[in-house]
C-alpha cells in the first residue's frame, strides 16, 4: 500500500469522525430547537390566556366602576335633594322663631298695658272710695229732702196714673215704629236695638217711653273706627285705641278687621278717654286677632 493511499484513508477517516460529529450536533441542536420552539408556543399559549382573562376582569371592572358611578350619582342627588330639605326646614324654623319673637313682644307690650290699666283702675278706686264717702255724707242730707220730696210724689202719682193709658196708646205706637226701623237696618246690615215694650197696667211711677226719634238713634248703628294695639290671647283681652272721647261704651261689641276678612268679636269690659278693653266673644276659624288689625262698631 502506498504512502497517498494511506494518507488518504486517514484523511476519509477523520473526515467521517468530522461528519459524524456534526450530525450529532445538529441533530441535537434540531431537537433542542425543537423543545424551545414548543416550550415558547406554550408561554405564547399561557400568555394569550394571561391576556383573555386580563381582557375581561377590565370589562369586569370597567362595568364595576360605572355601577358605583351610577350609585354615586343616585347617593349625591340623594344627599342634594336631604340638603335642601334641611335648608327649608331651618328657613320654616327661622320664620317660627321670628313669629314667636313678634307674638312675645305682643304679649309684653299687652302685660305692660294691663300693669298700667291695673295702677289707673287702683287710683280710680281710691278716687271712688272717697266720692262714696261724700256721697254718703250728701246722702244724708239728701234724706230730709226726700221725705219732703215723697209727700209731693204722691200727689204727683194720681196724676201719672191718669196719663198711663195715654203713655201705653203711644209706646204701642212707637213699638211698631220701632219694628219697622229695626226690619229697615237688618235689611242694610245695621245692629237694630230691641223695641220698647208696653207698659204694664197701673204701673205707677214707669217712665214715659222713649219717643220715635230717640228709637231711631238707638237702633242706627254709629261706626266707630279704631285699631287694636295690643292682644292677650291666652287671657283672650284686646286692648283698642279709642275710648269714651270717641263714643265707647262697656259692653259695646266691636268687629275685628283684617283687610276685608272678618277676624273676631269684642266686648268691651273696661274703658278710658283715649283707649278700651275688651274680651273676645267670637274668634274666626284659623285666624288669631293681632295688633294693628282694624275694629268698627260696623262691619
Amino acid at each position: 500500500m502506498s504512502t497517498l493511499t494511506k494518507v488518504l484513508i486517514v484523511l476519509l477517516t477523520v473526515f467521517s469522525l468530522v461528519a459524524s460529529t456534526i450530525v450529532v450536533t445538529f441533530v441535537a441542536n434540531q431537537e433542542n430547537s425543537r423543545q424551545r420552539a414548543d416550550k415558547n408556543k406554550r408561554d405564547l399559549d399561557a400568555a394569550e390566556k394571561v391576556r383573555d382573562n386580563a381582557q375581561r376582569e377590565q370589562v369586569d371592572a370597567k362595568k364595576a366602576a360605572d355601577v358605583l358611578v351610577a350609585k354615586l350619582e343616585d347617593e349625591k342627588n340623594r344627599l342634594t335633594r336631604d340638603l335642601q330639605a334641611v335648608r327649608e326646614e331651618l328657613d320654616g324654623l327661622k320664620r317660627t322663631k321670628n313669629a314667636l319673637d313678634t307674638e312675645h313682644a305682643g304679649m309684653m307690650a299687652a302685660v305692660q298695658t294691663a300693669t298700667t290699666g291695673e295702677q289707673q283702675q287702683r287710683a280710680l278706686f281710691v278716687a271712688a272710695q272717697k266720692e262714696v264717702e261724700r256721697l254718703k255724707a250728701e246722702q244724708i242730707q239728701r234724706e230730709a229732702e226726700l221725705k219732703e220730696t215723697n209727700q209731693m210724689l204722691l200727689e204727683k202719682l194720681a196724676l201719672i196714673s191718669d196719663l198711663d193709658g195715654k203713655i201705653r196708646q203711644l209706646t204701642q205706637e212707637n213699638q211698631e215704629l220701632g219694628t219697622r226701623v229695626n226690619q229697615y237696618l237688618t235689611k242694610y246690615g245695621q245692629m237694630a236695638t230691641r223695641p220698647p215694650t208696653t207698659v204694664a197696667q197701673g204701673s205707677p211711677g214707669v217712665q214715659p217711653a222713649q219717643p220715635i226719634a230717640t228709637v231711631a238713634a238707638q237702633t242706627r248703628s254709629i261706626a266707630l273706627n279704631g285699631q287694636v294695639t295690643a292682644v292677650d290671647l291666652r287671657g283672650r283681652l284686646l286692648e283698642i285705641s279709642i275710648g269714651t272721647a270717641a263714643g265707647v261704651q262697656k259692653e259695646m261689641t266691636f268687629h275685628v278687621i283684617r283687610g276685608d276678612r272678618f277676624v273676631a268679636d269684642i266686648l268691651i269690659m273696661e274703658v278710658w278717654p283715649d283707649r278700651a278693653v275688651g274680651i273676645l266673644d267670637v274668634v274666626q276659624t284659623g285666624l288669631q286677632p293681632q295688633a294693628g288689625d282694624k275694629v268698627s262698631t260696623n262691619l
